[in-house]
Formats: structure tokens, sequence, C-alpha cells
């Protein structure tokens, strides 16, 4: 498939292409082992997939499709980020090299924390700048679903996470791309 939209849309998708995957070939055995796990995840299944249908139905990268990038990418770092906490002791025994191994529980859970709060501030600024329409400011709510993490980041990143803040994790990722991307189609059809 990926070949087929190289030959329509051009060598502009090789980047993307390539990236991504680099991002699903290496990740078991090498990426995630260097600590560019999240990263590679954050992008590879996040920003990218945003950028390459973009380049695809568009032809190009306009502005929207930047800012809808990164919240993207923000929330599948964090789905992954989060999820390697119960793991970490069957990751440290595997040789895995995970932000949580890297940075320790703590650091961890703070970036963790600081990615859940960057989703609406990089909302905000995108529709402050006009590259977004007032509208998506309504994807910013489903924040409200990570408040048991941020509970447990600030206040116990020691025990282990709470399953509604693993749960909120998944919602919040979920309501988020979905309510953006509802709400930009609705901005579409408002004119």
């Amino acid at each position: 498939v990926g070949l087929h939209f190289l030959a329509v849309i051009g060598s502009v998708l090789l980047p993307i292409l390539i990236i991504g995957l680099v991002s699903i070939v290496a990740y078991t055995h090498l990426l995630s082992r260097m600590g560019f796990g999240e990263v590679l995840a954050g992008l590879g299944l996040g920003a990218l997939p945003v950028l390459g249908t973009a380049l695809v139905q568009e032809g190009t990268l306009g502005p929207a499709a930047i800012a809808v990038s990164i919240p993207a990418f923000l929330m599948t770092f964090n789905l992954l980020l989060l999820n390697e906490f119960p793991d970490e002791a069957a990751d440290r025994k595997g040789g895995r090299r995970n932000l949580v191994l890297l940075l320790g529980r703590r650091g961890a859970a703070r970036l963790w924390a600081l990615a859940v709060l960057l989703v609406p501030i990089s909302i905000v600024a995108s529709v402050t700048e006009g590259s977004l329409p007032p509208l998506a400011l309504v994807a910013c709510a489903p924040t409200l679903l990570t408040l048991s993490g941020l509970r447990w980041a600030f206040r116990h990143p020691d025990a282990r996470v709470p399953i509604p803040a693993l749960a909120g994790n998944v919602a919040w990722n979920l309501a988020t791309n979905a309510v953006l991307a509802g709400m930009l189609a609705l901005s579409i059809l408002l004119g």
C-alpha cells in the first residue's frame, strides 16, 4: 500500500514511510532496548499516520495536519509509557531500556504527566495561532479522563499504577482523537 501511495503522491511521502518502517521492524529487537521505543511509537502510531493521511488526501502538509500530529504523537507516546509501569520488572529482566527504567518511576511518571498536559496546551496553541478551528478546543475536555493518572504521577509514582489511571489513559487517547476529528469535520461542514 505504501508503494502505491509513494507512486501516486511522490517522494515527499518517502521520509514518513521510511521512519514508519524502521519503527515497526526495529522496535522489538533494537529500539525498545535503546530507550527510543516510546518516541518511535509516538511517531509510528501517532504523528506519522496523521501526516501521511494529510499527504495522501491533500498532497501537502498544511498547518492543521502538523497541529493535529502533535497531540497524536503525545498521546501515543503516553499510552505506551504508562503501560510500561506494570511491566517494569519483566522489562528489566528482558533487557529493555524504556523510559521507566532509564528515568526511574518518579521521572517517567512526571514525563507522562507533562505529556498529558501538553496535549490540551498544543490544541489551545494551535487554535490561538489559527492552525485549528475554535471548535477543536472541545478536544481538550477528554483530558479530564487522566485525573486519576495525574494524581498517581504526582503523589504516588512508586506505587502501582491504579487501574482507573490505565483505563483513563486509553479512554483519553481514544476520546481526544475522536473528538478532535469530529470537531474538525464539523468545522468544515459549518464552513
